[in-house]
């Protein structure tokens, strides 16, 4: 609607002589020049060149004060769409993503033109134009009308502004929003490191706790600018791209479609060379692909073994240990796998290693480390290739010594697992005779297969009739444990392979970076 002036009714009117700011919006063209710059180039708010476009869903671009001024003023002027007003209206944060396409051709259009560039509006010249808009009730209420802050947090679900119905878009939206604004940043040429951080912090935040949210923006095209950002020599853009694969990595239908995306050799680089806390998320985004049965041969045939057990075996802090413990696990399930690993240069001394190791200053680290490297040990002792690296490694006496010294108490999951690891061993082996008499095997099982008819009694006492060379055809399974077949046909329990297997856990508490395992 015309107000009779020659512009809309709702653009602001010009200022008069004692309005003027004393710094403008930005400098004026030449008198020469008389074209107008395309419509797009303009901040729908405000009318002017825009300086510092940013897009908010479901798609809009403003000038970043301009907008900000609305949020702040809580009021939704016609220019902005129906589903963006209640993101404007109610507490919720907006998210403001730089559109550096349209920057870019807004600075080429200028110099094209000889014009100077347009500098940013100031705050309080965006609340003035803002106020401007509002109808006079509206603004003598906009103290009022204030964003909520902490103590307030009732969020908006339907409101009433300006006479139109308003309905807070669904999760699909938002969903679609968020992906296009980030790849709209992704995808530029122009864009910087900064803004590529930005930008993925955004999918970073909102693939954090939001399940449904992780679903929707699961996509090809997103997967597929994620992986040049896993590889970015910035550190905030490689970190929030590798807690971003971790958090979308979390739900199960996700799992296959990450691996199959190409996600893992990029995040392999990580592991291998990435910024220290890049390298703890692909390490945990390594462990959330492999709980997926389906993803461990890739893992494997992709080249991930090596430099988990590198950073197993380093000096990263715990968590990273941890995660790249988890991964190793997990990946060591896969009968290819562990043949892998067992010939992995180092693996073997790796995990025993982690299975002595003593930490005085944080014991229950140390011991959740042994946890896993016996856990994986166990795992190794069902591959021909495993048996023999074990034995070549010295595994024999160093399990031994952990049951005999304490750090594999009686009863306790090491223990069992130390159990299935020495009868791993003794199958089919004339070698592991006398490794196990000479590591004293008989008096660490001997207390076992005497006690109460544990989990691992029936193992102990086997082993200990392999070692004495008694033939023993009974299967295992007579020992009523669940039977599972292993690679060369012996049965071994179920119960040891993979008793007690961590469940892949939904939360963990935060680390030092604010960040947790599961959710970045």
């Amino acid at each position: 609607m015309a107000t009779g002036t020659g512009r809309p009714w709702w653009a602001p009117p010009p200022y008069t002589a004692a309005e003027v700011p004393s710094t403008p919006p930005f400098p004026s063209p030449p008198s020469s020049f008389t074209a107008d710059p395309p419509e797009e180039f303009l901040c729908p708010i405000s009318g002017s060149l825009m300086a510092d476009p940013v897009v908010v869903p479901p798609g809009q671009t403003f000038e970043r004060a301009c907008i900000q001024a609305c949020a702040a003023l809580a009021f939704s002027p016609p220019a902005v769409a129906t589903d963006l007003a209640v993101s404007v209206s109610s507490s919720a944060p907006l998210v403001l993503i730089p559109n550096v396409a349209l920057r870019t051709a807004i600075l080429n259009w200028c110099d094209r033109l000889g014009l100077p560039h347009p500098a940013p509006l100031p705050p309080a010249t965006a609340h003035d134009i803002v106020r401007r808009l509002m109808p006079p009730q509206r603004e003598d209420q906009s103290a009022k009308l204030q964003r909520p802050q902490a103590a307030a947090s009732v969020r908006v679900r339907r409101q009433s502004v300006d006479g139109f119905v308003l309905q807070e878009p669904s999760s699909k939206q938002r969903g679609d929003a968020l992906e296009g604004e980030v790849m709209a940043v992704l995808g530029a040429e122009g864009a910087t490191p900064a803004e590529q951080a930005s930008a993925l912090a955004s999918l970073r935040q909102a693939t954090r706790e939001n399940k449904e949210g992780r679903r929707q923006l699961c996509t090809p095209r997103l997967l597929a600018a994620l992986r040049p950002m896993l590889l970015s020599a910035d550190a905030g853009v490689q970190v929030n791209a590798a807690a971003a694969v971790v958090n979308l990595s979390l739900e199960p239908e996700n799992k296959v479609r990450i691996v199959r995306s190409g996600a893992v050799p990029p995040l392999v680089d990580v592991l291998r060379g990435g910024h220290p806390e890049a390298r703890d998320h692909a390490a945990g985004a390594m462990y959330s692909l492999a709980v997926e049965d389906e993803n461990r041969a890739a893992i494997g045939v992709l080249g991930a073994i090596p430099p988990l057990l590198e950073l197993f075996a380093g000096a990263a802090g715990y968590r990273a240990r941890r995660e790249a413990g988890m991964a190793l696990y997990h990946v060591s399930l896969s009968g290819m796998n562990r043949s892998k690993i067992a010939r992995a240069p180092g693996a073997v001394r790796t995990l025993l290693a982690a299975a002595e190791a003593r930490d005085r200053s944080s014991e229950a680290d140390a011991a959740a480390l042994r946890r896993l490297a016996v856990m994986i040990l166990a795992n190794l002792a069902g591959c021909p290739d495993g048996r023999a690296a074990l034995m070549d490694g010295g595994a024999v006496a160093a399990v031994v010594r952990l049951m005999l010294n304490g750090s594999a108490a009686p009863g306790s999951a090491e223990e069992e697992y130390c159990i299935s690891t020495l009868y791993g061993m003794s199958r089919g082996s004339m070698r592991f005779r006398g490794l196990a008499r000479a590591a004293g095997v008989e008096a660490a099982l001997q207390p076992v297969a005497e006690g109460d008819g544990s989990v691992g009694r029936d193992m102990a006492r086997r082993t200990l009739r392999a070692m004495r060379g008694e033939d023993d055809d009974a299967p295992v399974t007579a020992t009523r444990l669940l039977g599972r077949q292993w690679d060369d046909g012996s049965v071994v329990s179920e119960g040891l392979v993979s008793i007690r297997r961590p469940p892949h856990r939904s939360t963990y508490a935060a680390g030092p970076s604010g960040s947790n395992t599961t959710q970045f």
